[in-house]
């Protein structure tokens, strides 16, 4: 079931089987097969969530704040125990999900494509994703990608890859989305800096799957130009600052527990002056969205998520760094979730169960406590 979330995350059909997940939590709850994992960042998360709880009874919009907050509890709870129980029992479990993983991004990079010149200027996306976050999923799965080529030696799944990754850039490159564009480089140039092999045939992949999108773009090429040319622009992202300000004072007015976790659109009612930006469920920030939300005590518990989520992945790299088969899936699994970061400094879409799936999850797969007869040991040359 959890490769089937990671399967049809990409496209924005992970509810279903996140769902499916979650009956057989509750089913293991009540026959008392409960046995949690522990993971490196279980107390940060319990916090956050306590803090968010705590956000939403000191809310003035108590009653807007209940359904984001549970979903966010049960979202914490379907991410991270089953990928951790998955891991536990099968440490090489990583090879088969980021291969679905892939697998299920090339079937949404194709559909947001087909999709895209309908829809356009809005940009590529799904049914169920907005460009935005099929952005996000891109960004992702192009690391995920180079990641797979360093631990691959079939002819088949190689010629597989060069194909795939320019499709991937493509569907990435129309989704117009400036943060998923600057999320996958940096997303890659951590991937090839972390691999241990075949260094150059990531730059070489890399370069061509750029080179294969820009030629693929047609009429709107002109259009992603300027929206490329309009990533340093004060005057074009003035919008972006207004809300950015609009959060500080928030968090300002409310700084020990927030607004309210998932109050946002409310809070933002009050402190917005500009009639074109009076619809904003977030504050285009990840960082700010909590701290504006669930205050300083909340921006502080998701500090220390990040930072044990990103010290399990790196603990899981440096055991396997000599392990040519799951090596690189962990260096691509760390870039990868700096790549969704990355994006998260101009959107808030992490916060949704969606996109919040592929954090948690990719967090709870490397910071999860494995058995001694299961731990990965790192290999040295005899």
């Amino acid at each position: 079931m959890v490769l089937g979330v990671f399967l049809v995350f990409s496209s924005g059909y992970a509810g279903y089987p996140m769902l499916a997940l979650l009956v057989i939590i509750l089913l293991e709850l009540v026959t008392r097969r409960l046995a949690w994992v522990p993971t490196s960042f279980d107390r940060p998360l319990l916090a956050l969530l306590a803090i968010s709880l705590a956000s939403d009874l000191a809310s003035p919009w108590r009653s807007q704040a209940v359904i984001p907050v549970i979903l966010f509890v049960l979202t914490a709870v379907v991410s991270v125990y089953p990928a951790a129980r998955v891991i536990r029992a099968w440490p090489e479990a990583i090879r088969p999900i980021i291969g679905v993983w892939v697998a299920g991004a090339l079937f949404a990079a194709a559909w947001g494509i087909l999709r895209a010149p309908a829809l356009w200027p809005s940009g590529a996306s799904t049914p169920t994703l907005g460009s935005t976050a099929l952005g996000t999923t891109m960004a992702a799965a192009i690391v995920l990608a180079l990641g797979v080529w360093t631990v691959r030696n079939r002819p088949w799944v190689r010629i597989g890859l060069a194909m795939g990754l320019p499709v991937l850039m493509t569907a990435l490159e129309l989704t117009a989305s400036r943060a998923a564009w600057m999320a996958a480089a940096v997303g890659a140039a951590v991937m090839i800096g972390l691999a241990s092999r075949r260094r150059a045939a990531l730059v070489i992949l890399c370069a061509a799957s750029v080179a294969v999108a820009v030629l693929a773009a047609g009429v709107e090429r002109q259009f992603l130009v300027r929206r490329l040319e309009s990533i340093p622009s004060v005057e074009a992202n003035a919008d972006r600052m207004a809300i950015w300000s609009g959060a500080s004072s928030m968090v300002r007015a409310y700084p020990l527990l927030g607004t309210g976790y998932g109050t946002f659109l409310f809070a933002w009612q009050q402190y917005n002056r500009n009639p074109t930006l009076m619809d904003k469920p977030t504050a285009h920030n990840v960082f700010l969205n909590f701290a504006a939300e669930t205050g300083l005590l909340g921006l502080g518990a998701f500090l220390a998520v990040l930072w044990k989520g990103f010290a399990g992945l790196w603990r899981r790299i440096q055991s396997s760094r000599g392990d040519p088969k799951t090596g690189g899936l962990w260096a691509a699994l760390f870039a990868a979730v700096m790549a969704m970061l990355t994006q998260q400094l101009f959107d808030a879409t992490v916060m949704s169960p969606h996109v919040g799936y592929g954090l948690l999850a990719a967090f709870a797969l490397g910071g999860a406590r494995l058995s001694g007869a299961a731990a990965p040991t790192r290999k040295t040359p005899a």
